[in-house]
């Protein structure tokens, strides 16, 4: 029975919808559908929403929405990803609130009970509790150190020694007021790992009420057996961590350094040796990694949970320098965690909006994504030469300078002053700060005189992540909805433009990592663009592609003049 607050915020009809992403796993959520049909709440209470993300095996055909008590709604959509999938159920779903839950989880009849019963009022989020499967004994080793793992954080959270905090909240048991999911942007399409992560922390900047509930249980029951897919995550979580931090530069539990306060002092060395000799701390993981193994056949469970942190410690620190490029990147990240830490940044004010101006209002924000940008600019420049990667099948030309002036680069300050691509990047992220701030009037102003000076009109509410490259940048056309990620470069001419779909959706383009756009491209729509995608001079793309794409426009059509020649 659900307390009478919660069913007077929840009302009548749909009380919850239950996203589940899937892929190539459809004997493990028909296994979950069975449990769900067995929930004491209500079935004409609460729906659920199967997102199948390109399995091999169309999970359409599998299940039978005849078969469950409950409404039932499956999609299927091209491999992008569970982050992707997870937001298209949540756009699908009907209900008030949107719980996600992983496909190889096992749940009890009180699990949507335990979860509804707190929500309360609007804006709330309830983390659910994960348990260990009852043959954990059996599982790989990763699987028994994620168990521990999130067993030390549930006793934490349920005996208040910690309080539950934006970063801690995770896709695979979790549910919150839909319209707040919505309103913050759901997850980001540009995060492929700690996507949860990076949405509760946005959603905690919003002002959501952030709880934990061990009556909304689930059991997790995972099929992973790869020990070298688990290093590969491992590493990635790190890349991914330096990308929230980075997104969230006020806030130091965002970053990857907040960990460093929790290690043993035994294990810091071993950490720092991912940070400052990756190369060498890799064998040092392998050699640790079949130790913890075979510590773990011998049944010496506490021995091989304690290896196996030192090695995912050590694969996450590796990826955290990966990402951040050099010595000297995981130096300046390091830098950017303690000022955080010790609030040395301007507070950020209050908004709807809360992540994108939160980590835009401060002069710290604006000075490291500007540094950002350049980071890219060189590092471009170095892999190309003096000079620019190809504009994307332009005839082959390249551009003369590493954003659209002259060749060579220097300081931040120099390049700024010669390069016309850092300098709009330098108005862009000076035309953020003023929004972020709450001077919408200045951000106009900085707009306007981008108009004037370059013949660019970039809208103060596009997003540009921090390492974006602008090459000559004149006649750019960027709408306010667009998103352009890291790595991304784009070329004089080049359209981001608001449209609409086939089906009727308005938004604008979203260009994944590392995507190039050419000369006089124009991009319109809500489509995506798939990372590591080259979009060549002068196309026109109005649908969503795939990864490593490259999209060509016709060849043009070239015949003899009619009349007659010019007499001599």
């Amino acid at each position: 029975m659900l307390p009478s607050r919660a069913t007077s915020f929840l009302g009548e009809g749909l009380f919850a919808s239950v996203v589940i992403a899937n892929y190539n796993r459809p004997e493990l959520v028909r296994r979950l559908l069975d449990d769900l049909a067995s929930q004491s709440v209500a079935a004409a209470h609460y729906e659920v929403v199967v997102v199948d993300d390109g399995s091999q095996v169309d999970v359409r055909t599998v299940l039978n929405a005849a078969e469950f008590p409950f409404a039932l709604v499956v999609h299927r959509q091209e491999n992008a990803g569970a982050a992707k999938a997870r937001q298209r159920g949540a756009e699908i779903a009907r209900g008030k609130v949107v719980v996600f839950l992983d496909d190889d989880m096992r749940v009890g009849k009180g699990f949507l009970e335990g979860h509804l019963s707190l929500h309360e009022s609007a804006g709330t989020v309830v983390l659910g509790q994960l348990r260990p499967d009852a043959d954990i004994a059996t599982m790989p080793l990763f699987e028994k150190f994620f168990a521990r793992m999130l067993s030390n954080k549930a006793d934490e959270l349920l005996a208040g020694k910690k309080k539950l905090k934006g970063h801690g909240v995770y896709t695979g048991n979790v549910s919150m007021d839909r319209e707040m999911f919505l309103r913050v942007g759901g997850f980001d399409p540009a995060f492929r790992a700690l996507e949860d992560e990076e949405l509760g922390i946005r959603l905690e900047k919003a002002g959501a009420k952030l709880l934990f509930s061990d009556k909304g249980e689930s059991v997790h029951g995972s099929d992973k057996t790869s020990l070298e897919k688990w290093l590969a995550r491992s590493e990635n979580d790190g890349r991914y961590a330096v990308r929230v931090g980075r997104k969230h530069r006020d806030d130091a539990e965002a970053s990857p350094f907040r960990h460093l306060s929790q290690i043993s002092p035994i294990s810091l060395p071993f950490l720092g040796l991912g940070l400052g000799a990756p190369w060498a701390a890799k064998p040092l993981a392998s050699l640790a990694v079949r130790v913890a193994v075979g510590a773990d056949k011998l049944g010496l469970e506490k021995l091989a949970v304690a290896g196996a942190t030192l090695v995912y410690g050590i694969q996450f620190y590796r990826g955290v320098r990966e990402e951040s490029g050099s010595l000297a990147g995981v130096f300046a990240e390091y830098r950017a965690f303690k000022e955080a830490l010790a609030g040395l940044k301007d507070e950020a004010p209050a908004s709807g909006e809360g992540d994108t101006r939160a980590r835009e209002a401060t002069y710290g924000s604006f000075l490291a994504n500007l540094r950002e940008d350049h980071a890219v600019m060189r590092g471009y420049q170095g892999k190309y030469g003096q000079g620019e990667p190809r504009a994307s099948g332009a005839s082959g030309d390249r551009a003369s300078g590493a954003s659209g002036d002259d060749g060579g680069g220097g300081s931040l300050p120099a390049d700024a002053v010669k390069k016309i691509g850092l300098q709009i990047l330098t108005a862009y992220r000076l035309m953020r700060l003023f929004r972020a701030r709450g001077n919408t009037l200045a951000a106009q102003f900085v707009s306007r005189l981008m108009r004037h000076l370059y013949a660019s009109d970039i809208h103060w509410d596009a997003e540009l992540a921090p390492g974006v490259m602008i090459v000559h940048g004149f006649g750019l056309a960027i709408s306010h909805s667009a998103k352009v990620s890291r790595g991304c470069i784009l070329f004089q001419g080049v359209t981001l433009g608001y449209g609409t779909d086939s089906d009727g959706n308005a938004g604008a383009p979203f260009l994944e990592e590392n995507v190039h756009v050419g000369i006089g491209a124009t991009l319109y729509g809500p489509i995506t663009v798939g990372e590591s995608s080259k979009i060549m001079a002068g196309c026109v793309l109005g649908e969503s592609i795939g990864p490593r794409s490259l999209v060509s426009a016709p060849k043009p059509e070239v015949s003899a003049r009619a009349g007659r020649g010019r007499k001599e």
